[in-house]
């Protein structure tokens, strides 16, 4: 099962958490790891290179996670492209798992 964690501080999505591999099928055949992956990786890649906002990111492909944080912006266009980007993956993610719940878990939390 792969558990999603969006956390949100004062309405921003600030935070993501990804933790294991989904089980649908065999490593490198899993079109249900794969199509969270490029959500997921696609949306930190957005808000890296079109956002320009500063993150904290790693991940792990061996442990199925990924660990994505944005750092204190005070650009106020910045957290709004941001943020425009983040929601984006999070509906996206919410609609996999709606498909698939007994292989994915979506949870948003607040700060």
């Amino acid at each position: 099962m792969t558990k999603t964690v969006f956390t949100v501080k004062e309405g921003r999505i600030v935070r993501i958490e990804v933790n294991g591999h989904t089980g649908y099928a065999a490593e490198g055949e899993d079109i249900l790891c794969a199509a969270i992956s490029a959500v997921l990786q696609g949306a930190v890649l957005g808000v890296m290179e079109v956002a320009k906002a500063r993150v904290e990111y790693q991940t792990d492909a061996r442990k199925g996670s990924m660990r994505f944080a944005l750092m204190e912006e005070e650009d106020q266009q910045v957290l709004h492209d941001a943020e425009v980007i983040l929601r984006s993956a999070l509906v996206a993610t919410r609609d996999i798992a709606e498909g698939y719940s007994q292989f994915v878990k979506v949870e948003v939390k607040e700060l």
